[in-house]
Formats: C-alpha cells, sequence, structure tokens
C-alpha cells in the first residue's frame, strides 16, 4: 500500500505540515498559560506528527511509517520521557529537528535548509541546554562534509549557519544572567531524572539501543551522508553525556536513550529508496524498542 494509491492520502501529506505548525505556534504562544499536561502532551503529539511525517516524506509505505511511528515511542527513554517518568521529551525534540534539518541541508545545500538549520539550532538551544552542543559539533561536520562543484572556502558557509544560533545563545546568556529569565521554566517538569549509573553504563545503553544507526553507518545499501549526520548526532548525545557526567551534572539512561532514539528516527527518514528497506526499518526499530527496555532496566540489575 503506498501513497500514489490513495489520492485522499496524498492531500493528507500535503496538509500535514501545516497541522504540525500550527501545532508548533499554539504550543509556543500559549506555552505560559497552558498546564504541564496539556504542554506534555501537546509536545508529544507534534514529536509524533513530525516522525510519522518524516518517515511518510522519505517514501515508507503508510503501514510502515505507522510501524515506525509507534515503535519509536514504543522504546523506554521516548516512551518514559512522553510519560513524564524520567528523561525530557523536549530533548528528544530539539535533537531529532536539528539531525532532520541538518540531513536536509547536507543532502540540498540551498537557502532554505540554511535558514531551516539555523533555526533548528537556535529553537535547540530552548528546549535543552544539550542544544548548544549540538551547534557546536555539528555544524563543523555538515560545512566539512564535500560536496560536487563546491568551493574550497566554506567559512562563509560556517559564519552564515552559526549566525542565528550564535545570537540565541547571546540572548539566552543576557536573559539568564541578567535578567534572571529562563525560558526553559515555562517547559514545565523538563528533566526527570530516574536512577543514577555510572558513566560506562550510561555509554553502554547509548551504543547497543542504537542499531538503526548502525545500519545507517555500516550498510552500504542505506548509507549515505545525510544519514550519517543522524549518526553523528547519536555520537553528540554520548559526547555529552560524558562531558556532563564529568562536569559532575546528572544524566539518566532514560535520558540517553530519548537522545539516540530521536536521532535514530532521523537517520531511518534519511536512507535512500526507503520503500525498498521498509522492513528492515521496521524491524531495527522493534529491536531497538526490545534492547531500550532491557537497559533501562539494568541498574537495578547490576546494583
Amino acid at each position: 500500500m503506498t501513497l500514489a494509491e490513495f489520492s485522499p492520502l496524498q492531500r493528507a501529506q500535503s496538509t500535514l505540515p501545516f497541522l504540525i505548525a500550527a501545532l508548533a505556534l499554539a504550543l509556543a504562544v500559549l506555552l505560559p498559560l497552558l498546564p504541564s499536561s496539556v504542554v506534555l502532551a501537546g509536545a508529544d503529539t507534534l514529536f509524533a506528527a513530525l516522525i510519522f511525517h518524516g518517515a511518510l516524506a522519505a517514501g515508507y509505505p503508510l503501514l510502515h511509517t505507522l510501524a515506525i511511528t509507534v515503535l519509536s515511542f514504543a522504546q523506554a527513554g521516548i516512551f518514559q520521557s512522553a510519560a513524564d517518568k524520567a528523561g525530557s521529551v523536549w530533548l528528544g525534540l530539539a535533537v531529532y529537528c536539528v539531525a532532520s534539518a541538518a540531513a536536509n541541508f547536507v543532502r540540498y545545500r540551498d537557502a532554505r535548509r540554511v535558514m531551516v538549520l539555523g533555526a533548528a539550532l537556535s529553537l535547540a538551544q530552548l528546549l535543552d541546554p544539550m542544544g548548544a552542543l549540538l551547534a557546536v559539533f555539528l555544524l563543523p561536520v555538515c560545512v566539512g562534509l564535500p560536496r560536487a562543484g563546491e568551493a574550497a572556502n566554506k567559512a562563509g558557509l560556517l559564519a552564515l549557519l552559526l549566525f542565528m544560533p550564535v545570537v540565541t545563545a547571546i540572548v539566552l546568556a543576557y536573559a539568564r544572567g541578567v535578567l534572571g529569565f529562563n525560558p526553559m521554566q515555562f517547559l514545565g517538569a523538563a528533566h526527570r531524572l530516574g536512577e543514577q549509573v555510572p558513566l560506562y553504563l550510561l555509554l553502554l545503553a547509548g551504543f547497543a539501543s542504537a542499531p538503526v544507526l548502525w545500519l545507517t553507518m555500516f550498510v552500504r545499501v542505506v548509507r549515505r551522508a545525510d544519514g550519517l549526520i543522524a549518526v553523528y548526532s547519536g555520537l553528540i548525545v554520548m559526547v555529552a553525556t560524558a562531558l556532563a557526567s564529568l562536569l559532575g551534572a546528572d544524566r539518566d539512561v532514560a535520558s540517553v536513550l530519548i537522545g539516540v532514539g530521536a536521532a535514530s528516527a532521523a537517520g531511518l527518514c534519511a536512507w535512500p529508496r526507503a520503500a525498498r528497506h521498509a522492513d528492515l526499518a521496521v524491524a531495527a526499530m522493534a529491536l531497538a524498542a526490545v534492547v531500550s527496555w532491557l537497559l533501562v532496566n539494568l541498574p537495578s540489575a547490576v546494583t
């Protein structure tokens, strides 16, 4: 079953981006006025809609797209964050938006993608502190990837991409340091911490819960430069986890799993000829869901 066979579904696909934009705008405008439970439900719906739209736009059949969306939320990190039990659904949104925007930029590199990537990195800083690390580590990779016919000097492109994230970082620093205003306070309980575990278990959880990213990196038929950006995003989550641990900040297994799970969903949406690999994508997401629940219970088993 494909979209080409169902014109109503084609019309629904064309209107879905506008519905997603309307939901995001409503959340942004009404965020200070809504109760935290409604904000969380809106964030969960937005996250699911973004994954569904990304998989559908990538060319997966409808039933496989639904399965990928459901299995994404069946992963322990995303499920617990969506239920506000541990982790942060905002971190998942930040990683997914940045990884998807970076993948599209690497693939097309036009003015629209430059603006979208800059906006995604700015938004990520508002949603989670890891957003700044995503910009620092991801942008040089995006600019540095080779592209036929592109000028050797890429400093101008990097400066253009950094403009919006840098301005956002300056404004946030001024708001927090001088005005005492933190936009994250409107996100409710943005980071509920589960059971604390050693760093090596956090890194083990991140690497073991990413079969989609391993496939994207090592299987030739699904490997492409824009897909590798999702792999780099997952690695940045690992680097940020290690840095947070070394600096004394708290990260739990759910936080790692939701970041890697969001990067995995973005990676699936960058697979070439997605319809041919739909069964493999669903199988990989199912494996990730099973492994994630084993990993989230690992701290109790080793202590």
